[in-house]
C-alpha cells in the first residue's frame, strides 16, 4: 500500500541588486583549468538537462519538483525554459570538465528568464555532487548575473528551499538577500 501526503515546502525568494556587485561580476573567471564554460546554444539543451538531473535527482528539490528527479522531466523542463519568449540566453551557462576520461562532461548548469523590464530570474543552478564546493556554482552565478546585466536587468531573484543551507550560504556570499518567504505545494508518495 502506498501512502501519499501533500505538504507545503518553505522557500526563500532571494534578490540581488546588480549595481551592488558590479565589481565582482565584471572580473575575469577564476576556475580550474580543467573547466570549460559554454555559453547557451540550443544544441546544448540535452547536456543542460543531464546536468540538471544529475544535480537534483537525489536532493530535496527532486521531491519538491518531481521533474528534477526524472531524466525525461529534466529534458522537457530544459526545452520549455529555452523556448520561452522571456528566456535569457546570456544568463544561461554550462560548465564542463575534461577530467572524465579525457572527454567533456557537464558538471554545472544555470538558466535565466526575464521576469520584468529590468528584473531577471535564475531558474535553476545545478552542480553535480562531485564538483560542489569547488567554485562552480559561484562562477555560474557570476556569469549569469553578468548576462542579465548586459541585457538590461538591474535586479535578479531566485528561490531556494529553506533547508538547502549550502546553497543559501553561497547566494548570500555573492550578495543575494532573502526578501520573501514563499510556500511551494508538493505531493509526496510513500
Amino acid at each position: 500500500m502506498t501512502i501519499s501526503r501533500s505538504v507545503f515546502i518553505k522557500r526563500y525568494r532571494m534578490q540581488i541588486e546588480l549595481a551592488a556587485c558590479m565589481d565582482w561580476i565584471s572580473q575575469p573567471a577564476v576556475s580550474p583549468p580543467s573547466l570549460e564554460w559554454l555559453a547557451w546554444h540550443p544544441k546544448l539543451v540535452h547536456q543542460h538537462a543531464t546536468v540538471k538531473w544529475e544535480s537534483f535527482r537525489q536532493e530535496m528539490d527532486g521531491n519538491v519538483f518531481p521533474s528534477l528527479a526524472n531524466r525525461e522531466g529534466c529534458r522537457q523542463l530544459m526545452r520549455e525554459i529555452s523556448l520561452k519568449s522571456n528566456f535569457v540566453p546570456e544568463a544561461t551557462w554550462l560548465a564542463c570538465s575534461s577530467e572524465s576520461l579525457g572527454r567533456d562532461k557537464g558538471v554545472g548548469t544555470i538558466q535565466g528568464l526575464r521576469a520584468g523590464p529590468v528584473h531577471g530570474a535564475i531558474q535553476n543552478i545545478g552542480v553535480v555532487a562531485a564538483w560542489r564546493g569547488r567554485g562552480v556554482g559561484k562562477e555560474l552565478i557570476r556569469r549569469a548575473l553578468r548576462g542579465f546585466y548586459l541585457t538590461g536587468c538591474r535586479r535578479v531573484t531566485l528561490e531556494v528551499t529553506t533547508h538547502n543551507f549550502r546553497a543559501i550560504e553561497l547566494y548570500e556570499s555573492v550578495g543575494f538577500r532573502a526578501i520573501e518567504t514563499v510556500y511551494k505545494y508538493s505531493f509526496f508518495g510513500g
